[in-house]
């Protein structure tokens, strides 16, 4: 399949793409980010999730954002679609964003607790489909304004609201606030994004567009699910 979508030539591209992302993961994380970060004042619990909730910020709301949107909205659509058969493109956007997703995978299975049970496989599943959405609108974004700074900024905006939301869950035991006002913004924003993936890649390339329209109807149906039982329990 993938030969039919991709010219001669796209598995050096992904082996060059590929370094240049890990070179670039080792500096921005284990150089650059490590020294910011240091180490904790002391391993005394209060002192310990200080640190933790320092990195954490740290990694997903100031590096994130700024490093992957570098990488893929920038770099891997541009690169990749450099190699795209004629009339693929579509196809081809279509796998990097979901290339964006799965890299995201092994850290949200360690923090579901490296198991695997049909509950956390559909919440795996959700949330790979969210950042599919977020990674496609990025870059229609990017496309249509020319600026990575607004990408960036979305990346921030929701990876901002989405670590503190967490950092207060934690502190009370995992169990949503009923009308908590973060809970509900982060549920709109993720219909917003799959709402918006899915009318880009439709207005660009219309049968990718349409083959994206199932995966967004269940994931707007998930979030207004979870918002009526949330609002009424």
């Amino acid at each position: 399949m993938l030969a039919k979508i991709f010219t001669a030539g796209w598995l050096v591209n992904v082996l060059l793409f590929g370094l240049v992302f890990l070179l670039a993961q080792h500096v921005v994380y284990q150089i650059i980010f490590r020294s910011l970060v240091g180490a904790p004042k002391s391993y005394y619990h209060k002192d310990l999730i200080h640190w933790q909730r320092k990195a954490s910020f740290l990694g997903a709301v100031i590096f994130a954002p700024l490093f992957e949107e570098w990488m893929f909205t920038y770099l891997a659509y541009a690169s990749f679609l450099r190699y795209a058969a004629p009339g693929q493109e579509g196809w081809v956007i279509f796998f990097v964003g979901l290339f964006f997703a799965l890299l995201h995978f092994p850290g949200d299975f360690q923090r579901m607790g490296r198991r695997l049970t049909p509950w956390i496989i559909y919440r795996l599943f959700k949330f790979q489909l969210d950042r599919l959405f977020f990674s496609l609108t990025a870059f229609f974004i990017y496309q249509l304004t020319g600026q990575l700074i607004v990408t960036i900024l979305l990346h921030y905006l929701i990876n901002g609201i989405v670590s503190v939301y967490n950092f207060d869950l934690e502190d009370n035991g995992w169990m949503p606030t009923k009308g908590d006002g973060r809970l509900i913004l982060i549920r709109l924003i993720n219909i917003g994004l799959a709402f918006c993936a899915v009318y880009f890649m439709y207005q660009a390339y219309p049968l990718v567009g349409l083959s994206l329209l199932p995966f967004a109807i269940f994931s707007i149906s998930d979030y207004i699910y979870w918002h009526r039982k949330t609002a009424t329990a």
